[in-house]
This record gives C-alpha cells, structure tokens and sequence, in this order.
C-alpha cells in the first residue's frame, strides 16, 4: 500500500495482498479492500477496492482519494479491512490494520506493506 497527500488530495494506493487464507471448505477468497478515515460515524469516508475473484494473493492496483485539508486528515485514523466477499452470505473479514496518520510527513510518499491482525467488524 502507498499513501501520500498532494494538491488537497490523500491518495491510498492499494497494491497487493499475499498469504489471504483460504475460506472454510478449501476456496480462495473473492477479496476486496474498505478503508475508512475514522472517526467517522456516517460512512462518508467509507472506500473500497474491486473485487479480485478467487486467489489468496490478489493485486488490486486502485487509487482511493480523499479530498479534505491536510489539517483534518493529520488528526485521523486510516481503517483498512480486507473482505471475502461473498453473493450468498454475509461478506467475510479476513482482517486489517489502522494507520495514525498524525505519525507520518504524508506530503512524502509512504510505501509499505501492513500486517493483517484481527479487527473489529464496521
């Protein structure tokens, strides 16, 4: 994943996941990606990432923007979860991480990769 803040914009790239588990009966998981900027009680800030069928390593390549001062951004949270999603049943959590974005010069360009821990479902 890449972060950075340029021209008003905080731009999230969601690159890659790798070693996604595989679903209860042996399936690959059809991923997708949410984040949030939190707190956030209306889900304004709620994005998502296309759905990248059947694989335990998917690359999804999108750009996620958020369109607010860099002052309001600074005091905020970033919540990403990574989904199974699922056309019969209730999407299923395969984890996620938070970002304190207070912790980072985000007019630089931040490129990591994050652990998936458990995570609280919202």
């Amino acid at each position: 994943m890449s972060l950075q803040y340029r021209r008003g914009v905080l731009t999230v790239m969601i690159h890659h996941a790798k070693g996604l588990p595989m679903l209860q009966g042996g399936q690959e998981p059809n991923t997708y990606v949410k984040c949030y900027l939190k707190p956030d009680t209306t889900k304004v800030t709620k994005r998502k990432t296309k759905v990248v069928r059947k694989t335990c390593v998917p690359s999804f390549m999108e750009t996620l923007e958020y369109r607010m001062p860099l002052e309001h951004i600074q005091n905020r949270l970033l919540h990403v979860t990574v989904w199974s999603h699922d056309t019969l049943q209730e999407n299923e959590l395969l984890g996620g991480f938070q970002i304190d974005l207070s912790k980072y010069d985000l007019r630089k360009e931040l490129i990591d990769w994050f652990r998936l821990g458990p995570m609280p479902r919202n």
